[in-house]
């Protein structure tokens, strides 16, 4: 899964739109828009951004990894929980 897909994952799992998204996490729109649209790459400060924004995802939004002990998770492994 490439960041992109993480944060699309991110936008699903926590049930915001994009414009919602962005704003929580102090970016432009039309940023975030390209972003993901692949107009843009994606900058470590967009990464940030996000992970400021979600703090429990933010090793697996950079790596891909989680460690549930430490309180880094997934949103699959949030959903999980829930259900």
């Amino acid at each position: 899964m490439n960041y992109i897909e993480r944060i699309k994952e991110i936008e699903k799992t926590e049930s915001l739109s994009r414009e919602e998204l962005a704003m929580k996490c102090g970016m432009k729109y039309t940023r975030l828009r390209n972003v993901i649209g692949g107009q843009a790459e994606v900058r470590a400060s967009d990464l940030a951004g996000i992970a400021e924004a979600f703090p429990e995802y933010e090793v697996w939004l950079f790596t891909g990894r989680e460690y549930p002990n430490e309180g880094q998770i997934s949103p699959m492994t949030k959903k999980a929980k829930k259900d």
